[in-house]
């Protein structure tokens, strides 16, 4: 299947993306008359996700800071993918490294109450899914219970990710999440001819790259096997560049630091 040559500037505005993607998909039925979104950022998304997934580039990597109350021991986070490093402190006192723990452990050090748990700074931290089952669970349904609360009881466990730190924090402190985090979402929207936009690592430095992922998701959400293998292909070849480089310099930085 001969693929269509894209021949894309280096920086683009993603409704210029959106419209490349139109122009070389022929689907004018994703945009409207504006060249806003009718359905088009649905594959560049998935696509953008395909590729945060495929390549550990740097850019995937991200730190989410946030303040955390004294007491509070849930840490979530919209679009984390994998958490590397978790730092804790504040500015008097400096940040201190927590330790990875399993959850089973942290709930036998602290299996009691969590009003009645020892404060204090916080030095252990535990990857946690936050998903009560049923889905429908709530706070109230929960009465009486106590545990090292991971669970997020309303509907917004859905979108999070996150970590459950001990000990509960003794006062406020700032929580540093360091790991893999998906790209923001890409919109365009236009009211009274302006646009809004958002950007991410994949349109500002390699709109081709995200405009082959989003073919690569059309094709496959439209069960196009052959197209959609065409694509994958060549994607593969580009991100097999990029892991390269990473590797490369992952490697000179240890040769350097080893004489």
């Amino acid at each position: 299947m001969g693929l269509p040559p894209l021949n894309l500037e280096v920086e683009m505005e993603y409704k210029d993306i959106r419209k490349k993607f139109v122009e070389l998909s022929g689907r004018y039925d994703l945009v409207n008359q504006d060249w806003s979104d009718n359905g088009a950022d649905f594959f560049i998304n998935a696509g953008q996700r395909f590729l945060d997934r495929g390549s550990d580039v740097a850019k995937g990597f991200g730190k989410n800071v946030q303040p955390i109350t004294a007491g509070t021991i849930i840490v979530k986070s919209i679009g984390l993918r994998s958490v590397r490093k978790v730092w804790a402190g504040v500015s008097a006192d400096g940040l201190v490294e927590l330790t990875k723990c399993t959850l089973d452990w942290l709930r036998e050090e602290y299996g009691e109450q969590l009003s009645s748990a020892t404060s204090g700074t916080p030095a252990y931290y535990v990857p946690a899914a936050f998903r009560p089952y049923p889905d429908a669970t709530t706070t109230l349904s929960w009465a009486g219970y106590y545990d090292i609360d991971d669970l997020v009881l309303d509907s917004t466990h859905y979108t999070y990710r996150g970590i459950i730190i001990c000990p509960p924090p003794d006062k406020t402190y700032y929580v540093s999440i360091d790991g893999l985090f998906y790209s923001p979402e890409l919109t365009a929207t236009v009211l009274a001819g302006v646009w809004t936009q958002t950007k991410s690592y994949w349109s500002e430095v390699h709109p081709d790259m995200l405009l082959q992922a989003a073919f690569y998701a059309l094709e496959k959400f439209y069960r196009n096997t052959e197209g959609a293998k065409d694509w994958k292909s060549g994607l593969d070849g580009d991100i097999l560049g990029m892991d390269r480089d990473e590797a490369s310099e992952e490697a000179t930085d240890i040769n350097e630091m080893e004489g």
